[in-house]
């Protein structure tokens, strides 16, 4: 079995997103924005040397990965270019309101994408240096997860956010696809079941 992963351009499967493979941040927010209908904002940037821009610093754990202060405002556009060149390295944020987003534990769901491909389902994810993986799907519909694991967080709504690659230590291991719509997690659940009960069997889940 094999996964799609962001470093491999001969998946991505549609021109119109292949700029995501690319981590040309503007290129990829255009393509967010102008390609997938999803809302974007800046977030604070990632330094090579100083970290963070957030008070946090170089202590902060993902690095230009979250917004920044105050509400999160969606950019026009046509402010995209000047959005990221008055702030390069800054993260791309994406209030949850085109899909939910459901994260999990890296292992988890590297299983669950595992399973997904296995079956030949779509669900676009993405994955953190930090260990975790976030599956996206229909908006709305991602409580119904949690009804068979409580150990993930759903993200729903305009007030929760994720970030997208390229933002730092940020990358997709499923791209998105924009002529095929975001998965039901109704068919999604079954899998995720399957997974969390080969965990508890091999006692890597309590």
């Amino acid at each position: 079995m094999s996964l799609t992963h962001s470093d491999d351009t001969g998946t991505v499967g549609n021109g119109a997103v292949r700029p995501l493979h690319a981590r040309d941040t503007l290129a990829s927010a255009r393509v967010y924005t102008d390609v997938l209908g999803w809302p974007i904002a800046t977030g604070h940037r990632h330094r090579r040397r100083a970290g963070c821009t957030c008070p946090a610093g170089t202590s902060c754990p993902i690095p230009g990965a979250h917004p920044r202060p105050g509400p999160l405002t969606p950019l026009n556009p046509d402010d995209l270019p000047d959005a990221f060149e008055q702030a390069p390295g800054a993260g791309i944020i994406a209030p949850c309101t085109r899909f939910d987003a459901v994260t999990l534990t890296g292992p988890l769901g590297t299983a669950l994408l595992l399973m997904l491909d296995r079956f030949t389902l779509y669900a676009p994810a993405v994955a953190t240096v930090h260990g975790t993986v976030t599956l996206l799907v229909e908006h709305g519909t991602g409580p119904r997860l949690a009804r068979s694991l409580t150990a993930l967080t759903v993200h729903q709504g305009p007030d929760a956010w994720i970030a997208l690659p390229p933002s730092y230590g940020v990358r997709w291991e499923t791209p998105p696809e924009p002529l095929r719509p975001l998965p039901h997690t109704l068919a999604i659940r079954p899998h995720l079941e399957r997974v969390v009960t080969l965990a508890r069997r091999s006692g890597d889940l309590p």
